[in-house]
């Protein structure tokens, strides 16, 4: 028999985070500490202690003496949100560029060619990180990673459709770096997040 080894907290933080980014619950909405604890039958801490994480991560936002809530982006904070994710990719491409894994880069074409529609965002956040990833920077890198889980559970509520012209773009992108065209790269790269940009401003005003 497989021994869970993760605390109780450990494993109410990996659900819950995991129901925030596949948008299984509403940007916005309150997550009830004790009807969480009572469907889970355990205690209220575990929950309580998750949740802090999360909130920590600005996944959750804890309002006092009301609860805490899954976190909401105004038009302001989803245009900061892809500025960041811009400078950290478009730096890490130009300075790291030859330090990119090209054997998971060339997985990934694989993956974009003919992998499942359905998986096309995890090969997406793949694909990004790997770029970041390349800088070996603890502190750039976690930073980037605390940025793209804001970027995924925004892509997700947002309902951002994917075209064709994108998916090319990702697979002209591996590309570029499988045969070291770094100008070329960046280029794409730099048009690819701009389009991303545009189609979230657009999708988020629909929202409003």
């Amino acid at each position: 028999m497989a021994i869970n080894k993760k605390s109780l907290t450990d494993q109410v933080y990996s659900m819950l985070k995991e129901k925030i980014l596949n948008r299984e619950v509403e940007l916005g909405e309150q997550l009830n500490t004790r009807e969480i604890a009572e469907e889970h039958g355990i205690s209220l801490m575990p929950v309580r202690d998750a949740l802090r994480r999360l909130a920590n991560e600005d996944l959750v936002e804890n309002k006092p003496r009301v609860g805490f809530f899954v976190k909401n982006f105004s038009e302001a904070e989803v245009n900061e949100i892809l500025e960041v994710r811009k400078m950290h990719e478009i730096y890490c491409l130009k300075n790291y560029f030859t330090d990119i894994n090209r054997e998971v880069i060339s997985d990934l074409k694989d993956k974009f060619e003919n992998g499942h529609k359905k998986y096309f965002t995890s090969y997406d956040s793949k694909l990004h990180k790997e770029i970041v990833l390349a800088s070996h920077n603890d502190y750039l890198i976690d930073s980037y990673l605390k940025m793209i889980n804001h970027y995924t559970m925004l892509f997700s509520y947002l309902n951002y459709k994917r075209s064709e012209t994108s998916h090319q773009e990702h697979i002209d992108l591996i590309d570029c770096i499988l045969n070291d065209k770094k100008e070329k790269a960046m280029e794409i790269l730099y048009r690819h997040l701009d389009r991303v940009e545009i189609a979230e401003d657009a999708a988020i005003k629909r929202r409003a």
